[in-house]
């Protein structure tokens, strides 16, 4: 096992460079169709909205945006979003239990577009039915009055993008919020049943210190869920972090993680997958306890919805077996989306193999614990490897039924120990497919709305 090598995120198996573009519309309503067809058997759908603009552009972002203050073009997206919506209807009643609103900043929309676009969900499946409605907000783009009106549409998580309390992390990405202004907003907390906080670590100017600092003003207001991520610095996938020098990125990124956990659990939040953290009655921490964490696109979520659709430009949806994700190219979206079609990239179908290690991988990461006598990879060759790891992991049980649990050292190498049950080797074809959407997202960057 290398400790030292980059792994998958995972929040998909097999990854997107192993979709393939001769999945498109009609693939996907087969899909959708197959689902359906045994949808009495789950909790419902999670659907999620990507809302691609932003104000503007924070130098660490690795998002697929558009950066526009231009209110027409903002609302000729939107118009196509909600026709796309529509589309959605032709299967009859579809059993939404959560939205989530992402991007980009939903938040950038104006209280007007966000009624709109509320107005549309809701005829798709009731609003105030919802287990959890959840919209990403940018602080700098919104007022207190613009969280009540969120409020009153049914919107009952909010998640803040606050990355980092230091001003001179914040000047060097371009993203400078202070955290009177957080502690403003959250003066209407009480209408939402949970805040998410999203911290970054590995930011330009960190220091132990000032990451301790944030930590700090981050437990003071307290927030019933805190995301704390590692900075990805790929210059190459996005050209807007060669603003970002990468001689004043901090090199202990293991100790700022570890600190981030031990000031987290020992202020009493709940550990939960990789990187998230929540109290104790918040319902991710329930399901942690009662191992039901569901992984998604979205990171880690309670459920009880595993499966996901996607509106709106670079959305991804999981539908049992079948993956596929929408265009990068507003062009190709807007003329899919008059067509009255999906307006699919690509997407895949998962073989036995790939849902066994999908299995397995999801489990070890939602539950940090799986069974070896899933899938068909070499079990005594997988033992011996986690035998050599006492420390981190532990393996019970006879051959082949025996179970791999994660140690609570073992927990910051989840992603290495999933990379053992992974399939799927990086091809040739599959970096080639990788440059491509890099280009693809710099094109969506730079394309008018």
């Amino acid at each position: 096992m290398n400790f030292n090598a980059e792994g998958h995120w995972y929040t998909s198996y097999p990854s997107l460079n192993h979709w393939t573009e001769d999945f498109k519309h009609a693939e996907y309503v087969e899909a959708f169709k197959n689902y359906l067809s045994h949808a009495q058997w789950d909790g419902g759908l999670h659907l999620y909205v990507h809302i691609p603009f932003c104000k503007k552009l924070c130098h660490y972002c690795i998002c697929n945006v558009i950066i526009s203050n231009d209110r027409a073009k903002i609302q000729h997206f939107l118009d196509h979003l909600l026709k796309e919506a529509d589309n959605l209807k032709h299967f009859g009643k579809i059993n939404i239990k959560e939205i989530h609103l992402g991007g980009g900043t939903p938040s950038h929309l104006d209280q007007s577009q966000v009624s709109q676009l509320c107005e549309k969900l809701d005829s798709l499946s009731p609003l105030k039915e919802m287990d959890e409605f959840a919209m990403e907000i940018d602080p700098r783009t919104v007022n207190r009055e613009d969280l009540r009106h969120y409020a009153s549409l049914g919107v009952n998580r909010i998640s803040f993008g606050v990355q980092d309390f230091n001003l001179k992390v914040q000047e060097a990405i371009n993203r400078i919020q202070s955290p009177e202004m957080i502690e403003g907003l959250l003066e209407e907390r009480h209408l939402f049943k949970g805040v998410n906080f999203d911290l970054l670590y590995g930011l330009p100017h960190q220091t132990l210190g000032t990451f301790e600092d944030t930590l700090d003003k981050t437990l003071k207001m307290r927030p019933e869920r805190v995301t704390l991520l590692k900075y990805c610095h790929a210059p190459e996938v996005r050209n807007h972090m060669k603003l970002i020098n990468v001689t004043d990125l901090p090199t202990n990124l293991q100790a700022m993680f570890e600190m981030g956990v031990e000031k987290l659990c020992g202020a009493g939040y709940v550990w939960v997958g990789l990187d998230h953290f929540a109290i104790p009655s918040d319902s991710l921490a329930i399901a942690h306890e009662n191992k039901t964490v569901v992984r998604t696109f979205n990171g880690f979520k309670a459920g009880p919805t595993q499966y996901m659709i996607g509106l709106g430009p670079t959305s991804t949806s999981y539908l049992r077996d079948t993956y596929a994700q929408a265009h990068y190219d507003l062009k190709e979206y807007y003329a899919s989306v008059n067509r009255g079609e999906f307006p699919i990239l690509r997407g895949m179908k998962l073989n036995p193999d790939d849902l066994s290690a999908r299995y397995s991988i999801f489990e070890l990461l939602c539950t940090q614990q799986t069974s070896i006598c899933n899938g068909r990879w070499n079990q005594h060759e997988l033992i011996a490897e986690i035998r050599k790891y006492p420390d981190l992991f532990e393996y019970k049980g006879g051959f082949p039924a025996g179970v791999i649990s994660v140690k609570p050292k073992g927990r910051i190498f989840l992603r290495n120990l999933c990379k053992l049950f992974d399939n799927r080797d990086i091809k040739p074809e599959h970096l080639k497919i990788a440059q491509k959407d890099m280009r693809r997202r710099e094109s969506l960057a730079s394309q008018p709305a």
